[in-house]
């Protein structure tokens, strides 16, 4: 029988196929056939595998998952909420399963009855060992059934605390705002948090669930959330989480002492500016400019230009004024972008009016020709309809509408008030009035605190996007749940802002769509070879990396991925 043999030859290993043999009656090893070292035995063990034909192949999603995978150890996601939900040690920990399906809402957002599909078809089972058994929707849930409002605040708290520390995450200056998400819940149902209000989407049929966050301008991580009735308004729902605001300020404030809050005018009221007096907080916000036609009647003449590239086409006037019970800083500023693109909608409001009213003039004729039929119009049903097609901002302002009755027969004039748009143009348009009472701040400053009020729209933005870490497939209908899968939309958010910082501080200017896409395009293809066994068993298997695109290599070694390449 035929053995592999080592033999030394100047100190270094070979290895020889030996078979005992009789030589001359005594046994003796024969050489069958030399193999060489030990590197050339597995560079031939190894090309015997590529040139045999694999019976199978399975394509496994890779970079995407890996890499937001590796974040959450990062931040140690797991940990942190184990730590305020714990189990026994038996299955999946609470904090296994909110990070899997923050993942999920990361890349490929599903139901929970695909999620075990889902995680089959990704890397995912070879970095935490869970059965896809494991991951049934009945699985996950009776496990989420523990995740209570407040240990969903405490969980958050640590988190918010562990990126201050961890990650640097900038909180000098923060951004609030609120927004809300449709459901298709109905209407007999008794959870209190979908409630019929002003949807975001104009889908008035539906009832929608509210979510306030608040974001820092360092790639609009969250670092508060809050979910809340869909028929509350943003300055009640503020007013609410005023004093949860004040706590997690004073765990994020460490070295920096000087926190401004940047909201919307949504939020103004004069409890909650006075709540805010009260606080550490710093603000800035933005006042509604009909409610000061003062600051808006000033002249473009006292406005002045501003030095920084960021602000080209922005002039301001700044002042002091009294405002809900307060002193404020307050900065009129008039921007050509912001006019620009107020015409813009105004004409095409305009057009769609004036279409209106001229399908309007021919029905009003057609209704009064001899032998018509129908009811007609009366004098009170026009002017009703009049008013809805005068409704929207500005056009009562400036599109003139007139009904004539003359000898039973009603006629309609309408016409585009010149003069009134001119005013509009010099008085309103392109102005915001902002308020604050960091008063040693520049007017540049200032202007651009308010600006960063977009990184939170930003955030609202991302979720409401149907392919990546979108809040979309919402099917519950228990407020318990529901305030559940609001915290992993959340815990989704913070690893894919994470993410995006990352990539763009290597000097990767890529979006986040960008590099989410890229990444999900990588992708482990596990090929399946007949047991090497006679008698059968179990298939080989080699595991091997999609061909990775120039960008993909590059954020390969930004991310570190190559420590999770399958051996």
């Amino acid at each position: 029988m035929a053995s592999i043999q080592k033999r030394l030859i100047h100190g270094r290993p070979y290895y020889y196929l030996v078979e005992s043999r009789r030589v001359q009656g005594k046994p003796r090893p024969v050489v069958l056939k030399y193999l060489g070292r030990a590197e050339d035995l597995l560079s031939r063990l190894h090309a015997a595998e590529t040139t045999a034909h694999p019976i199978a192949a399975q394509v496994r999603d890779c970079g995407a998952v890996v890499a937001l995978w590796d974040l959450a150890q990062q931040l140690q996601l797991i940990g942190i909420i184990d730590a305020h939900v714990p189990k026994r040690h038996q299955g999946p920990t609470v904090g296994e399963y909110l990070i899997l399906a923050a993942i999920n809402r990361c890349v490929a957002p599903t139901s929970k009855r695909a999620f075990a599909q889902w995680y089959t078809a990704t890397s995912l089972p070879r970095l935490c060992k869970l059965s896809p058994n494991q991951l049934t929707s009945q699985r996950f849930w009776d496990h989420m059934t523990a995740v209570g409002e407040t240990a969903i605040e405490k969980i958050e708290a640590d988190i918010s605390a562990r990126l201050r520390s961890q990650f640097d995450i900038d909180v000098r200056c923060l951004c609030f705002d609120c927004t809300n998400f449709d459901t298709f819940i109905e209407t007999p149902n008794p959870a209190r948090l979908p409630q019929r209000g002003h949807a975001k989407s104009k889908r008035r049929d539906l009832r929608v669930v509210g979510l306030a966050l608040m974001v820092s301008t360092d790639f609009h991580v969250p670092l508060f959330s809050q979910i809340y009735p869909g028929n509350q308004h943003d300055a009640v729902t503020f007013a609410s989480v005023t004093h949860q605001l004040v706590e997690r300020y004073r765990r994020l404030a460490q070295e920096a002492t000087h926190i401004t809050l940047v909201f919307d005018k949504g939020n103004n009221s004069q409890d909650n500016l006075q709540a805010l007096a009260d606080s550490p907080y710093h603000v800035i916000g933005s006042l509604v400019p009909s409610q000061h036609p003062e600051l808006l009647a000033i002249p473009l003449s006292r406005f002045e230009g501003l030095a920084n590239p960021r602000l080209e086409g922005v002039v301001a006037y700044r002042t002091r004024a009294e405002v809900f019970g307060r002193e404020w800083t307050v900065v009129v500023t008039r921007s050509d972008t912001l006019l620009e693109a107020q015409l813009r909608g105004i004409a095409q409001q305009l057009r769609t009016r004036r279409q209106s009213l001229a399908t309007l003039q021919q029905k009003i004729r057609r209704s009064q020709a001899t032998g018509a039929r129908g009811k007609g119009y009366t004098r009170e049903s026009l002017e009703k309809h009049l008013t809805h097609l005068q409704s929207g901002q500005y056009m009562r302002d400036i599109l003139s509408i007139t009904v004539h009755a003359s000898h039973e027969r009603l006629t309609l004039t309408y016409r585009t008030n010149q003069r009134a748009f001119e005013d509009l143009i010099q008085t309103r348009l392109g102005k915001r009035i902002l308020f604050t009472d960091n008063h040693d701040w520049s007017t540049e400053e200032i202007i651009l605190g308010y600006r960063s009020q977009h990184h939170v729209e930003a955030a609202f933005r991302q979720m409401k996007d149907p392919h990546f870490v979108s809040w979309k497939p919402l099917y519950h209908w228990t407020d318990q749940k529901i305030r559940v899968h609001a915290f992993y939309c959340v815990l989704a958010l913070i690893l894919s802002s994470l993410l995006h910082r990352q990539v763009v501080a290597s000097g990767m200017a890529l979006s986040l769509e960008r590099i989410l896409t890229e990444l999900s395009a990588i992708q482990e293809i596990v090929n399946l070879y007949p047991s090497p066994s006679p008698k059968g068993g179990r298939p080989r298997s080699t595991t091997l990396l999609t061909r990775l695109t120039p960008v993909q290599e590059q954020l390969s070694r930004t991310l570190g991925l190559d420590r999770y390449r399958p051996i």
